[in-house]
């Protein structure tokens, strides 16, 4: 009898205490007409926010990474080379005694001497060859003076043929310098400094 008058009594408890969750309609919670109230809570608000591709979003402020396919060598172990003319080969135009006593033979030579022209070329048998032609220009007058043009060669020590092509006039004297390789050349090598 007890049980009963516990739950009976616990029962009017909750009843009297949440009138509102009664299980009936009650008007003050929807307005006086009893109808729904709609409002703005919970609406679904429409932000355009596109999508942006990016190659390479991480870039850690140093820019795209970039792949080296060399492997890392540092300074100490890095091989170092200079570039190093080796010894021409055996130059038959420099031999001990060559240039004693006038031992050099001219070849070949040509000259025409004229009062407002000349010209001329040579050439040895140790290579050394010039030719030049020459005009008078302004004859008889203060500007009087002679326009020449030409060249001259010959192999140096290291075996390379040296050639000046020049110019020489009113305006001075004007050379171009070439360095030619010959059979008698020294060659060019990368030797190992470390």
């Amino acid at each position: 009898m007890f049980s009963l008058t516990c739950v009976i009594a616990l029962c009017a408890g909750v009843a009297f205490s949440s009138p509102i969750e009664d299980g009936r309609w009650n008007p003050y919670k929807y307005g006086d007409s009893g109808k729904y109230i709609p409002s703005d809570e919970g609406k679904y608000i429409h932000i355009p926010n596109p999508y942006i591709h990016l190659d390479n979003p991480y870039d850690g402020g140093y820019g795209p990474y970039a792949h080296e396919h060399e492997p890392y060598v540092s300074a100490a172990t890095q091989d170092t080379y200079r570039l190093v003319l080796t010894p021409p080969k055996d130059i038959p135009f420099y031999k001990d005694g060559y240039y004693k006593n006038n031992g050099i033979k001219i070849i070949s030579q040509k000259h025409n001497y004229k009062e407002d022209k000349y010209d001329f070329d040579f050439e040895t048998e140790n290579k050394i060859r010039a030719k030049e032609d020459a005009v008078l220009k302004n004859p008889n007058t203060i500007d009087e003076g002679i326009a020449s043009k030409g060249f001259y060669e010959y192999i140096g020590p290291d075996g390379f043929m040296y050639r000046v092509d020049y110019t020489a006039d009113e305006n001075g004297f004007r050379p171009k310098v070439k360095r030619l390789e010959t059979p008698y050349s020294g060659k060019w090598v990368l030797e190992k400094v470390n």
